[in-house]
């Protein structure tokens, strides 16, 4: 008998709207989980519990790409290979590179053909990343976890700061913050200075923000530059776990110039710190991306799950014998706390003066807005300083 209703005698929960299914289902299929884990994704956290032949059946409704559906070769070809150009230093290999297409793209190419591509065409970074052709590093197992926020490791990255960049004041710092059990990236943000106390202080109570919960514990390089973040950490913690045994702060010890570039004028410092913090951080939550939906190496006595994706374990933790150790933080708390940092939050994120980003907005819009990329960052340099120049 025809049954209008849908119901089929269980207790499915309730279906999203199509606009939502569409955009989960999509979502899902770009970071190459099973159907298993689709599934287990819609009941926990869309409140949706289907079965394969119905999830099947909603992804062909909904046009959810699959590699059994890849694009034409020809086509296939093409995207492959602008996204190898990209690859500046060649260490990239055919699965980082269809993880990169379907996360960037959402386009699905079997692994097979993203390798034949890459063997046809750029022969010799195949030749480059042999195991013959380099020395293996040693290898350790990390030390074991229980849950998800009870440890949460921050570093900050200068390999592009003034010494490194030999370009003058230039420089481009960047701080982050990783969970220690999933191994997911849970912050990660380009600043002017990753050395200043103040910023290091906002990043961690963004962090807080961003997930709305603290971690039992924060594990540091030592250096004054954390000054603040311990302060506001402490407080979170004396409120929020006046109970926890664990040590909430743990310090451990750290283990040519372009022709057209001026050092010595404002304009083209401010310039530059206009365009290629956007590109450093747009590079960030590219890896961000990859690193979180990529699959481990499966290590059978690894103290922490391996061989599945940093977001699976941090989503769902109970599967893999973790607990979540976050605690719940008002808001209120976040924004009296950033009353005590000395510098606000603007201050510290600001690259170029209010009256410069306005002007270099403008003439950003006037070259038609390009996508910005490290491949045309110093051709839009160019473009925009002829623009500025004139102002």
């Amino acid at each position: 008998m025809p049954n209008p209703s849908g119901s089929n005698g269980h207790q499915n929960g309730t279906r999203p709207s199509d606009d939502r299914l569409r955009e989960v289902l999509h979502e899902l299929a770009r970071r190459n989980l099973s159907l298993a884990l689709r599934l287990d994704y819609l009941e926990k956290k869309e409140g949706y519990k289907i079965g394969k032949t119905k999830l099947k059946e909603l992804n062909h409704q909904f046009n959810v790409p699959t590699v059994r559906k890849p694009p034409p070769l020809p086509v296939a070809t093409t995207i492959v290979s602008k996204t190898v150009a990209q690859d500046i230093a060649g260490q990239n290999g055919p699965s980082t590179i269809q993880q990169i297409i379907r996360n960037g793209q959402g386009v699905q190419i079997p692994r097979d053909t993203v390798r034949a591509i890459m063997h046809d065409n750029y022969p010799h970074g195949a030749e480059a990343r042999f195991p013959g052709k380099q020395v293996p590093r040693p290898r350790g197992l990390l030390k074991l976890g229980e849950g998800i926020f009870q440890e949460v490791h921050c570093d900050g990255h200068e390999k592009m700061n003034a010494k490194a960049l030999r370009m003058g004041p230039i420089s481009i710092d960047i701080y982050g913050m990783r969970c220690h059990s999933s191994g997911k990236i849970l912050h990660e943000f380009v600043v002017p200075n990753a050395q200043c106390s103040s910023t290091i202080g906002h990043i961690y109570l963004d962090f807080v923000s961003k997930y709305g919960k603290t971690c039992e514990q924060l594990t540091v390089d030592g250096g004054s530059e954390t000054g603040e973040m311990y302060a506001c950490h402490i407080a979170l913690r004396d409120k929020y776990m006046p109970n926890s045994t664990k040590c909430g702060f743990v310090a451990l010890p750290s283990t040519k110039n372009i022709g057209y570039f001026q050092s010595n004028d404002e304009l083209h410092v401010n310039l530059f710190n206009w365009i290629w913090p956007k590109i450093v951080q747009a590079a960030v939550d590219e890896f961000i991306d990859y690193w979180n939906n990529h699959k481990t190496r499966t290590q059978h006595k690894a103290n922490l799950p391996t061989g599945v994706a940093p977001n699976v374990i941090f989503d769902f933790p109970q599967n893999y014998g973790l607990v979540d150790y976050g605690v719940q933080v008002d808001l209120a708390s976040i924004v009296a706390l950033r009353e005590t940092i000395p510098k606000t939050r603007d201050e510290c994120y600001r690259w170029v003066p209010d009256d410069f980003n306005l002007n270099a907005g403008q003439a950003y819009t006037q070259l038609g807005s390009p996508k910005l990329s490290h491949t045309n960052g110093w051709q839009v340099f160019i473009d925009m300083l002829s623009i500025l120049s004139a102002v």
